[in-house]
């Protein structure tokens, strides 16, 4: 499932790349989100999770909202990268009570 959800942000990303002049996301696990110099702006960053909950809704027939306040108070931060990002949708398909 994690080459799956992987998958899906990549998609994800190569949509919101596509809406802007120059590529402003990278597609490695350990490409930056938030935090630090070398993060996204938060447009970019909405644009993503948008993105992300799309791609989800289309490949899995899963409704899935990825920004909340649980998950902006986790300790461990969800957004830091690509690939913790990733960890955390799969954690959350993982949550999600059978169809």
């Amino acid at each position: 499932m994690q080459d799956e959800i992987l998958g899906l942000v990549y998609a994800a990303i190569d949509d919101v790349n596509a809406q802007s002049a120059a590529t402003l996301l990278e597609k490695a696990p350990e490409a930056r989100l938030l935090g630090g110099e070398r993060g996204v702006d938060s447009l970019t960053f909405v644009n993503l999770v948008v993105a992300i909950e799309e791609q989800i809704q289309n490949a899995l027939g899963k409704s899935v909202v990825l920004v909340d306040e649980e998950s902006m108070a986790l300790h461990e931060h969800p957004f830091r990268t690509v690939g913790t990002l990733a960890a955390y949708v799969e954690k959350v398909l993982a949550s999600q009570k059978p169809n």
